[in-house]
Order: structure tokens, then C-alpha cells, then sequence
């Protein structure tokens, strides 16, 4: 269901005019027009939420991205070619001004035969319900007196 776009209620809709404008209404603003036909009722999509992954690219990708490249004798332009990514996105992951996302870590991984992605050690922690991660509450500085 969407909503009324007189009163912005929640409710079954129908297409009403209303001074010579088609409008999607509720029954109760469809008084002050005529009614033309049901609404259809169209379907918002969710937004996905995503989950944070437990895994990072380690922090010396950029050194070990260029070996391996080197290694295997490709040029940048070459290999941007075979990973089908732009030249400037394989130099500034050389140049380690911007990280590979984990997926394309992942497969970098595959095509060069090297370690780029690692457990996200704090991330596990977080996730820990027995870690505190916010700090003191106003609960932890106030002194209860039981009753005797």
C-alpha cells in the first residue's frame, strides 16, 4: 500500500479527480472528487540491508599486488585488461591510494596466487555480545543501595 496524497494515510487507494487533477486517494479524501478507478498499488523495494563482512584486505596489498604483477610480467595496462578494470583503478590500488573491495580482493587472490584478504580480527569483537563497545553508561556510576 502507498500513500494518500491528500492526507498521506496508509490505506487502500483509489484514483480520484479532484479539480482536474488525477490523484491516488484514500476513500475518505476521494469526497472531494470523482472517482475514476482503483489505484493500482505499486510495490516499493526493500533496501538490502548488508552485512558487514568478517574479512578485510590486509594493509600492504599495494606492495603485494605489484610483485605478483611484476612476477607473472605483466604491464598495468595488461593486467587492468585481463581483470577487465580501468588502468587508473589498478595504479591507484599499486599505488595504494584506494583498496580493492573484498570481492575483487578475492578474486585477485585466485588470478595472482597470493594472500590479499585476512579475518577482520575487531570485527569478530564487535560482533562479541561480551564486549563492551560503547564505553561507561550513567549505570556504571551510580551506586545502588539495596533495601534492608
Amino acid at each position: 500500500m502507498t500513500s494518500c496524497d491528500m492526507c498521506g494515510r496508509q490505506v487502500a487507494l483509489v484514483t480520484a479527480e479532484v479539480e482536474r487533477v488525477e490523484m491516488n486517494v484514500c476513500q475518505n479524501c476521494a469526497r472531494f472528487g470523482t472517482v475514476r478507478r482503483k489505484a493500482e498499488t505499486m510495490r516499493v523495494p526493500q533496501q538490502k540491508m548488508h552485512k558487514e563482512q568478517p574479512f578485510r584486505v590486509i594493509s600492504s596489498y599495494a606492495s603485494v599486488l605489484r610483485q605478483a604483477r611484476e612476477k607473472q610480467g605483466l604491464s598495468q595496462e595488461d593486467f587492468a585488461r585481463l581483470l577487465q578494470e580501468k588502468e587508473s583503478i589498478v595504479a591507484k590500488w599499486e599505488q595504494g591510494r584506494m583498496p580493492p573491495s573484498v570481492e575483487v580482493a578475492r578474486r585477485l587472490e585466485k588470478m595472482l596466487g597470493v594472500s590479499l584478504v585476512t579475518e577482520d580480527v575487531e570485527q569478530m569483537f564487535e560482533n562479541d555480545k561480551n564486549v563492551r563497545k560503547d564505553g561507561f553508561t550513567l549505570g556504571d556510576f551510580i551506586k545502588v543501595r539495596k533495601k534492608v
